[in-house]
């Protein structure tokens, strides 16, 4: 979610990647098919938390992290919640996805959507998107008939990453730098909207080697006196990809947001999902990113997005998708803890349970 998920204090900060590019540019959404922003509402105030693409009508794909706190309730819609420093959860508000936005406070009719299934990769750890696995499913209530983002490994092929001169770009709504203040506006019906950018942002992010990745991040670890807390850490190449060589990077508000290779015809292929990295836009320090067609057999086995003939012959068999059930039940616990991501917690609301995001837009 958006309380931007810090694993060390400090100016050597071991952010995870969900904010905005950081020198990035202003994005079109035509050139986005499927881009999605994971919001709380909460009250009169819309939260900007994650990025998200959608993959089919009714399934959008984004981080694990970003949902992890997120219970399904008795109405059959999903809830944001906060864990205190107690590790008790409060009520934060309603999930939902807004899909085909360029501006967060323009929000076209039909566009936003609760969340009425949530479904982890079932090897996920909780609070690590560090050690991988760090992708997730929202099933939305509704369909989105809006154009869908082609994944590698499922619906499209990327090719080769590594190609000289190959057009490798993220987006997300997160924030401009490391240090950037979030942006505030409001949309139509009166809502505020509160991100780190209320405009859609992409930048340029080459892929990194996985070698060249793992010492740049080790160093980094290093240097910022992390070491002992994340012993053994590898970046697995086969499941996860490292890109940018600072400059322009993800930051925080763009986790679970699209990494895409740019095709000569302009088209996009999501190669990666935005996880997690040391800091934003620093040199010698990639972001890494979930590899999409590593998880091409759970995306299919979970939403039914059929496999291409080759991938189905040579697939192993698909992990079990987590069901339903196995996201907790609503808790309730102690007032909302301060959010990491500066906004006020005085702002913060606990709508009725029936509340939902359908009328975001109207």
């Amino acid at each position: 979610m958006n309380r931007y998920l810090k694993l060390a204090v400090g100016t050597a900060i071991l952010a995870t990647l969900s904010g905005c590019m950081v020198a990035g540019r202003d994005a079109d959404i035509a050139d986005w098919p499927g881009m999605a922003s994971v919001q709380t509402v909460s009250g009169s105030t819309i939260y900007h938390e994650c990025g998200a693409t959608m993959i089919a009508p009714e399934w959008a794909l984004t981080a694990a992290h970003c949902v992890e706190n997120a219970r399904m309730e008795a109405n059959g819609r999903a809830a944001q919640y906060l864990e205190g420093d107690n590790g008790q959860m409060t009520r934060f508000g309603t999930l939902a996805v807004a899909a085909g936005l360029g501006d967060l406070t323009v929000v076209p009719k039909d566009t936003v959507f609760a969340v009425r299934r949530i479904v982890i990769h079932p090897g996920y750890r909780r609070s690590a998107p560090e050690q991988g696995n760090d992708i997730a499913l929202l099933r939305i209530a509704g369909s989105w008939d809006g154009p869908l983002m082609p994944l590698d490994g499922l619906t499209a092929s990327a090719g080769d990453l590594m190609q000289p001169y190959a057009d490798i770009v993220a987006a997300g709504y997160g924030k401009l730098g490391e240090t950037a203040q979030g942006q505030e506006g409001v949309a139509r019906g009166g809502r505020h909207v509160r991100a780190p950018s209320l405009i859609l942002q992409e930048g340029y992010v080459p892929v990194v080697d996985t070698g060249v990745c793992n010492s740049q991040i080790r160093d980094r670890i290093n240097e910022a006196g992390l070491a002992a807390a994340y012993p053994g850490l590898v970046i697995d190449g086969i499941t996860q990809l490292c890109a940018g060589i600072g400059g322009s990077d993800a930051c925080q508000g763009d986790s679970g947001g699209p990494l895409v290779i740019r095709k000569s015809s302009g088209s996009a292929v999501q190669a990666g999902v935005v996880s997690w990295g040391m800091g934003c836009a620093r040199e010698e320090s990639p972001g890494v990113y979930m590899r999409v067609s590593a998880f091409a057999p759970w995306i299919s086995a979970v939403t039914g997005v059929a496999l291409p003939a080759q991938v189905v012959a040579e697939a192993p068999p698909a992990i079990e998708p987590v069901a339903e059930d196995s996201v907790p039940a609503a808790q309730t616990g102690p007032s909302a803890p301060e959010r990491a991501d500066g906004l006020p917690p005085e702002t913060v609301e606990t709508p009725a349970p029936e509340e939902t995001a359908q009328d975001t837009g109207n």
